[in-house]
């Protein structure tokens, strides 16, 4: 008997079973990173650029009085409650971030407000009315120290003689060609009320040297 089943026909061979691959899990994308803040840090970029560039800049802490030392001179808080600047002198004793102030500096200077900052997402109004109503404090008519400033033009030399003995020691030298004193030859408490005034009040680069116009502060404060 003649086996005809596999005649003229190839042998078949066996396929190879295949498994259905298992989907990966698709990992969800990230969103994406907000513009233009950076880290709610800076507003914009050239914020964030100028924050680099003033990095290394030293940071000037305020200074404000130990009321509780000084009990052998009341004058000090006596002038700090008639003027309302106690809140101030309160407020300067805690502790200071220079990181957050530059990153305030920063954004105030790419600011569209004149008086607007941002720090962490937070806005920040610094005008004069917003200072004055979280000190408690209403502005004068005038202030007596822009009219001291704008009347010391016409001094003659024997009234800047006179400023120069009334806050300084004898012997100090006025600094330069222009109108400087060094408060290390300033009396006590002309001393005090000069660091209370360029650490607080009015800032400056330089507290070593006191300008013709700073004076006028601890003068009207000790006479």
């Amino acid at each position: 008997m003649v086996d005809t089943h596999r005649k003229g026909k190839a042998p078949q061979s066996k396929k190879a079973k295949t498994t259905a691959k298992r989907k990966q899990p698709v990992k969800p994308t990230a969103p994406p990173a907000q513009v233009p803040f950076v880290n709610h840090r800076f507003l914009t970029g050239p914020a964030r650029d100028r924050f680099k560039e003033k990095g290394s800049y030293r940071v000037i802490q305020e200074m404000g009085f130990l009321l509780h030392k000084l009990l052998g001179n009341p004058k000090f808080e006596q002038v700090l409650n008639a003027r309302g600047w106690h809140g101030l002198n309160d407020m300067v004793f805690q502790e200071a971030n220079k990181t957050m102030a530059l990153e305030f500096f920063a954004n105030a200077r790419f600011s569209r407000r004149r008086y607007g900052s941002y720090v962490r997402g937070k806005d920040i109004d610094f005008s004069p009315e917003a200072i004055n109503d979280l000190l408690d404090l209403v502005p004068p008519e005038q202030c007596d120290v822009k009219r001291r400033r704008e009347t010391c033009a016409n001094w003659d030399d024997e009234t800047w003689e006179e400023v120069k003995s009334l806050l300084c020691v004898d012997g100090a030298q006025w600094q330069g060609s222009r109108r400087m004193l060094l408060k290390s030859d300033f009396k006590p408490v002309a001393k005090a009320w000069a660091s209370f005034v360029v650490q607080t009040l009015e800032s400056t680069s330089c507290s070593s040297e006191i300008p013709f116009v700073t004076p006028h502060f601890p003068n009207i404060n000790i006479s």
